[in-house]
């Protein structure tokens, strides 16, 4: 069998296969479907710390003798700036 001088031995078997737009569009659905199971491992992972690991609400610190500091409004939580070098 001859080849007909355009490189068919020389490019990768699934190029020849799908074509360029074939190519592009496997590589593509394979980001996709990798960014997918990305998300739905991560969701999986926080409903089950969620569910593990319940937040303590301000209700329940009132409830058994406990004090929850109030969240500051401003942004900076409470950062003061000082020009003295630290050592």
């Amino acid at each position: 069998m001859e080849a007909c001088g355009c490189g068919e031995d020389q490019i990768p078997w699934m190029l020849a296969k799908f074509g360029f737009l074939g190519m592009a569009i496997l590589v593509l659905g394979g980001l996709v479907v990798m960014t997918l199971a990305g998300w739905l491992l991560v969701l999986a992972v926080s409903l089950y710390r969620r569910w593990r690991y319940p937040p303590r609400s301000a209700e329940l610190g009132e409830r058994s003798g406990e004090t929850f500091e109030e969240t500051s409004q401003d942004s900076l939580g409470g950062f003061t700036w000082t020009t003295d070098d630290p050592r």
